[in-house]
C-alpha cells in the first residue's frame, strides 16, 4: 500500500538547489498550490512546505 510520498524540486530564487518535502498520505493535509513562477506543497499537519520553481516538481512514492 502507498503510504509516502516525496515532493521535490529546485528552491525557488536558486538555481541548482533541490529541496524536498515528504508525505503520509493517510495522515497529513497536503496543498499543493500553482503560480505562474512558483509551485508550493505544503503539509498542513505538520507546517513543513517548499517553494520550488513551478516546472521542477516532481512526486514519487516512497512506500
Amino acid at each position: 500500500m502507498i503510504t509516502k510520498l516525496s515532493y521535490s524540486g529546485l528552491k525557488n530564487g536558486e538555481s541548482d538547489v533541490e529541496i524536498k518535502l515528504l508525505a503520509d498520505i493517510q495522515n497529513d493535509w497536503i496543498e499543493i498550490t500553482h503560480t505562474k513562477e512558483v509551485s508550493q506543497v505544503m503539509n498542513k499537519s505538520t507546517g513543513e512546505y517548499i517553494i520550488v520553481k513551478r516546472n521542477t516538481l516532481i512526486c514519487e512514492v516512497v512506500s
